[in-house]
């Protein structure tokens, strides 16, 4: 597996030591905590998987609402894709969670100034040992440490700059352990 980027692959690490439950793949919510991994925190993103038009933004660092021009906690991530990807994004959310996978990929994050920038984003699912209050089961929840590739010259950046797109420019899957599915873009 290649990942470009140096805290993504602290990130990597980080994940493949969390605390997983006897029997499971993928690591416990519980044991995530970010105050263990301060210097990626600025580049996390929690997601919460509800439905398959809604994956609401749970968490989401410091330096992604710069890059993006505005926190999109509590929005919904498919407001972000192409209309016509849409079912794909979520579809690649989903399957993460459903056959626990990772995936990194290469996206270009189109800004409302005519800016683009190149994102490397890692992201695993976690499995939500965490019970809801009413009984029900937890929802899904993926965790994703997204770095531009390359570095930028801060004077670049507008003050009203907004993420207006996201589009996937390669999308490579990571067994965790119940093997890679197919996924096609």
């Amino acid at each position: 597996m290649k990942i470009r980027n140096a805290r993504n692959r602290q990130f990597y690490d980080y994940w493949q030591g969390l605390e997983r439950s006897e029997g499971f793949d993928m690591p416990n919510r519980s044991s995530f905590l970010p105050e263990d991994i301060p210097s990626l925190l600025p580049n996390i993103i929690v997601y919460e998987l509800i439905s398959r038009d809604d994956i609401k933004i749970r968490l989401q660092g410091t330096a992604i609402n710069e890059r993006f021009g505005h926190d999109m906690t509590e929005g919904n991530y498919l407001d972000y894709v192409e209309d016509d990807r849409k079912r794909i994004a979520s579809d690649a959310f989903w399957l993460m969670a459903e056959q626990p996978c990772g995936v990194c990929a290469l996206l270009e994050h189109a800004l409302s100034s005519g800016r683009n920038i190149t994102v490397e984003s890692i992201g695993f699912p976690l499995r939500n040992d965490i019970p809801n209050l009413d009984g029900s089961d937890p929802n899904p929840i993926i965790v994703y440490q997204s770095n531009e590739i390359d570095d930028l010259d801060p004077l670049q950046f507008q003050s009203d700059e907004r993420l207006k797109l996201i589009l996937v420019v390669e999308r490579q899957i990571i067994d965790i352990g119940k093997g890679a599915p197919t996924f096609v873009d």
